[in-house]
């Protein structure tokens, strides 16, 4: 116990004495500073990184399809027959019939590019939670003579609940040229604000009026939306439910469309990971420089120590714990400091923007306009474990080094 408090209190002593160089103080503190630094960024980024995977799940995954079955020829018949086959199979949560369209809104003089979808509401909404994202209007039911705007499309064309716009259909040819369009006059039900591109081009119609508009015959669909209850299983359950179907269809997931948005999410926590583990690392083996110039100016004093007996590797023990103590300190305040800025990143990052007087997001190209922040403990837990260990490593070197001080040589030339 002596020998270990003898330890503990020479390694306290040379961290704190005040005639240690002010070099030596400086590059202490820097590492310290860059530890910590390292350990806050990379707990906070992961946290972000945390926070945009999240948002992708409950926003943008929420109001899309899963998995759609879409008809390779012109259009799937009898979809009510059809709808108890694919809706029992294992892990479906709820299957809805649609048909989309590409088409033009006008109003006045201005005139926007939309893709209709055509939805049955009831089952749509079990699949999709685009009415939760209702900015105004009302969604209990949606006829033939209705429609639900995106607010991108509602902002350009300046149009609200109530008001009449102009639908335009394009007809073509068997050979597939364009004919001509179809025109229909609709009232907005419902503006829905989602973020992102739904915003600025998607519309809802009655899926009734849009098989009419486009004179397809009675119950016939462009095909099938599925929502499921594990989303990675998307690819899986789209074979499985393609095998299932009587019809030929093409078998889509969300991975086709979306899937960009969730690999870019993790390609970019790889490299915030690497890249910050380097700086941590960076910082650590500052303790080397620091440790090799202490042993240097504390030579006499080991020297002292081991002619006193002490065993060379108490003094191995004692440098590895004050190099270690910046370690500690370094990265028990980042891991402070960056909890405390996950945890309020988001209000943070509307201070800027209420500042700025704009937002840093777009909403209109992401589909969130603010800086989401998901902490999780294990990544706070390895970072710490990943700070403390690179320290600790940093030490080993420069300590073994104090041990084979020579006592001889050290005296002799005072």
């Amino acid at each position: 116990m002596l020998s270990r408090a003898l330890v503990w209190q020479l390694a306290r002593r040379y961290r704190s004495t005040r005639h240690t160089s002010g070099f030596i103080r400086f590059i202490s503190a820097s590492s310290t500073l860059g530890i910590a630094l390292g350990v806050a960024i990379l707990i906070l980024a992961l946290s972000v990184m945390n926070g945009f995977e999240q948002a992708l799940k409950q926003r943008l995954l929420a109001v899309i399809p899963h998995v759609e079955l879409e008809a390779v020829s012109n259009q799937l018949d009898n979809w009510p027959d059809k709808l108890p086959a694919l809706a029992s199979v294992p892990g479906v949560v709820a299957v809805a019939p649609y048909i989309k369209a590409n088409g033009m809104l006008r109003k006045g003089n201005q005139i926007k590019a939309a893709q209709f979808r055509g939805i049955e509401l009831a089952l749509e909404q079990q699949i999709s939670d685009f009415a939760d994202y209702l900015q105004s209007g009302s969604l209990q039911s949606l006829n033939d003579e209705q429609l639900v705007l995106g607010s991108g499309i509602a902002e350009l064309l300046q149009l609200e609940v109530g008001d009449s716009v102009q639908l335009m259909l394009p007809r073509f040819t068997e050979d597939g040229r364009l004919a001509s369009y179809s025109n229909r006059l609709l009232t907005v039900s419902g503006i829905v604000h989602m973020g992102g591109q739904l915003d600025q081009s998607q519309v809802w119609l009655s899926l009734t009026a849009l098989n009419k508009f486009l004179e397809m015959p009675p119950g016939a669909v462009q095909g099938f939306a599925f929502r499921l209850d594990d989303i990675f299983a998307a690819q899986q359950m789209a074979r499985t439910l393609g095998q299932v179907s009587e019809d030929y269809v093409y078998l889509l997931d969300w991975f086709r469309t979306q899937g960009h948005v969730y690999q870019d999410i993790q390609l970019v926590r790889g490299i915030l990971y690497l890249v910050l583990t380097l700086v941590i690392a960076v910082a650590c083996f500052n303790i080397v420089a620091t440790l090799v110039m202490a042993v240097r100016e504390k030579e006499s004093d080991i020297a002292i120590l081991l002619t006193m007996g002490m065993q060379p590797a108490r003094i191995i023990k004692v440098f590895v714990l004050l190099g270690s103590l910046n370690g500690v300190v370094g990265t028990l305040s980042g891991a402070l400091c960056g909890v405390l800025l996950a945890l309020n990143i988001e209000q943070i990052f509307y201070w800027v923007t209420q500042a700025l007087g704009r937002s840093l997001l777009d909403p209109s190209i992401y589909f969130i306009d603010f800086i989401p922040s998901l902490l999780q403990w294990q990544d706070v837990a390895v970072t710490v474990a990943l700070a403390l260990g690179l320290s600790t490593l940093a030490t080993l070197y420069p300590a073994y080094r104090a041990s084979l001080v020579n006592p001889a040589r050290v005296l002799g030339q005072r």
